[in-house]
């Protein structure tokens, strides 16, 4: 971007400014080079986490040389326009290790925190750090080991996302389930929710392969806050006969403290839709899409991608309720990063 259409895009003193789009629509954010520089060593700047406060979770990236590159993470208040650095972190972090979250807290302010595996002489002892800071503080990031969860996390765990609900932070894996803990307690307790098990888990493709790559799990999977709630949303069943479910997670009523289970809301056959004069008239082929994103105030309203169109669904009348098509800034396929928890597409710098 050049100096001229910079000053046009940025408030004064503003290091990123959001060009808002009407809902379902993408908003695109533009960050200055303090932020971040362009897509480098196959590499783009993301947006990491949102909260529903307005700040942003941003994830800069950084040429040290031909053949090294560095991540920075910023807190952009949508709102105000104000962009927070924060130092580095005392442990490496991935470029697109989507381990990382954002959460606000009422009185006790905003804290950025991820969760990594706490090794020991190279053994897995199924622990974990909490690396947290809390923006505004000490400028230091602290360390916290936390005790093993039960059911105990699996070996091949591997973070898609963070969602902030409810005072904690929810680490989302789709092959595996969510990871949950308080990171402004003291003494933080770490949960592990599996997520509910169906029997007709829809195929990769239609060359046999049973079980989707994680690569691609996000495109049938979904976890997100809706209606003040954790809700997970997923396409199943079989290629010809495919089927959307939500369950929505509570705290037991009948097991010890801190247990949760999964509620089952509702099952809606795809061909339903299809049949439907609603989407019909959008003219749109009988194929899957993938999932987009919930509605955050309506449950019963699932968005999807097909092709460069997004389209709403509400589960309980059956029937396409939105319908638009859609842009966005398109990286090379390979470099495509989706978040299942909320769309978190690439910033423009």
């Amino acid at each position: 971007m050049d100096k001229e259409a910079a000053k046009c895009t940025f408030p004064p003193g503003a290091d990123a400014s959001v060009a808002f789009g009407e809902p379902p629509r993408a908003s695109v954010l533009t960050v200055t080079p303090q932020v971040s520089l362009p897509a480098c060593l196959g590499r783009y700047p993301y947006v990491a986490a949102a909260d529903s406060s307005g700040l942003l979770l941003l994830c800069g990236t950084h040429p040290r040389s031909r053949n090294c590159l560095m991540a920075s993470h910023h807190v952009y208040d949508a709102v105000t326009g104000e962009v927070f650095t924060l130092p580095n972190p005392p442990r490496p972090m991935a470029i697109y290790g989507a381990n990382i979250g954002l959460i606000v807290k009422g009185d006790a302010g905003c804290m950025v925190a991820a969760l990594q595996s706490a090794p020991r002489h190279g053994v897995d002892t199924k622990r974990a750090v909490l690396l947290s800071y809390k923006v505004g503080e000490c400028r230091k990031w602290r360390e916290r080991e936390i005790a093993p969860c039960s059911p105990p996390i699996p070996s091949d765990w591997f973070p898609e996302g963070v969602v902030s609900h409810g005072g904690m932070l929810w680490w989302v894996d789709l092959s595996h389930g969510l990871l949950a803990c308080g990171p402004f307690a003291d003494q933080p307790e770490l949960l592990h929710i599996p997520l509910p098990a169906v029997t007709d888990e829809l195929p990769a493709d239609s060359c046999g392969r049973q079980r989707a790559p994680r690569s691609t799990r996000g495109a049938s999977g979904c976890v997100k806050v809706s209606g003040g709630r954790l809700r997970y949303v997923l396409i199943h069943g079989s290629l010809n006969a495919p089927v959307v479910s939500m369950w929505m997670l509570v705290a037991s009523t009948w097991c010890p403290a801190w247990r949760w289970e999964w509620i089952h809301e509702i099952s809606m056959p795809l061909a339903e839709v299809w049949a439907d004069e609603s989407y019909v008239n959008t003219k749109l082929p009988l194929i899957i899409p993938a999932l987009a994103f919930i509605h955050p105030m309506d449950s019963d309203s699932v968005y999807f991608f097909l092709g460069s169109y997004i389209f709403a669904v509400d589960l309980q009348l059956r029937k396409v309720v939105g319908f638009s098509e859609f842009k966005m800034l398109d990286p090379p396929r390979r470099l495509y990063r989706k978040a299942l928890l909320s769309l978190c597409p690439c910033m423009a710098v």
